[in-house]
């Protein structure tokens, strides 16, 4: 998705920052960036700056613009609430493994973030993705966020002197790993608020989500039957009739299909595709879109 260009282009300055060219990445740039290969281009900046706060660093170099259609709904917002209601039900578009939950208690409100590691470490995922938070909300409301904190879930770590560049209180070894704030914070309004955008927003991030959630559906099936098949792996035939069914079917990129069939650069996929068939994927669904020849 667009979005994670984005994401990209962010980490490429924060590097630059640094004084560490792109090239130090080693990473071939695919016509489609997908969350995958982002995930790795994040891994390998985080061996090459060897610094541990990079989460927050690279998080706060984030703005709302970044998250493409999303961040533009968020900024239409009408008020705290809404704004939570939107970021609770779209995290997956920023991050797939993403789980924002809003709690109220009390006269406190918790938003509460839960990542999934992966290549990536969790206390990283979750340091960037607060510190976007932190950096969007006040943002959207003049920096004001009442009775801020951040909290963790995880133990105190050895550069928790480094979470003073977020200007609020942190706590350690907390029951979430959350954005605490008043419960005032719902009622505030956006100074940006654009009811029309809004609900134009929230219906591309709804054809945005269901795509993923159908990608993520067909993958699925796919990991279940090679579990199924206990280590007898599909023929170059089977998949190529998989990456088939995507073609005919959806209306994924060629990128998006790549990844799903687990290939980090589509252009190993496109490869592939053409030995299996003697076709690109791209011709071979035109043709299949043409349907049989009318004489």
């Amino acid at each position: 998705m667009a979005i994670y260009d984005a994401y990209f282009t962010a980490l490429l300055e924060e590097l630059k920052s640094r004084g560490i060219d792109a090239a130090s990445l080693d990473l071939k740039v695919p016509r489609e960036i997908t969350a995958s290969w982002l995930a790795e281009a994040l891994s390998r900046a985080l061996r090459l700056t060897n610094d541990p706060c990079f989460g927050i660093a690279y998080g706060m170099r984030l703005n709302l613009a970044s998250h493409g259609i999303l961040g533009y709904a968020l900024m239409s917002s009408r008020n705290g609430d809404q704004l939570l209601s939107l970021l609770t039900r779209y995290a997956a578009l920023a991050m797939p493994n993403l789980r924002l939950t809003r709690v109220v208690s009390g006269k406190r409100m918790l938003l509460v973030c839960e990542t999934r590691q992966g290549i990536l470490p969790q206390l990283f995922l979750t340091e960037l993705v607060l510190t976007t938070l932190i950096s969007g909300a006040r943002a959207l409301f003049n920096r004001r966020i009442p009775g801020a904190e951040l909290w963790l879930s995880f133990p105190r770590p050895p550069h928790a002197d480094r979470y003073a560049a977020l200007k609020l209180p942190v706590r350690f070894a907390q029951p979430y790993s959350a954005l605490v704030c008043q419960r005032t914070f719902l009622e505030m309004e956006i100074s940006s608020a654009n009811p029309v955008m809004a609900e134009i927003g929230a219906r591309q991030c709804d054809d945005l989500l269901e795509q993923m959630q159908s990608r993520s559906g067909f993958a699925q099936q796919i990991r279940r039957s090679l579990l199924r098949a206990l280590g007898d792996f599909p023929t170059q035939a089977e998949m190529a009739a998989l990456a088939q069914r995507y073609l005919q079917t959806s209306e994924l990129s060629v990128g998006q299909i790549a990844e799903l069939l687990a290939y980090e650069d589509p252009a190993n996929f496109r490869r592939a595709f053409k030995r299996w068939s003697g076709s690109s994927a791209q011709n071979w669904r035109r043709a299949y879109q043409a349907g049989p020849a009318k004489g």
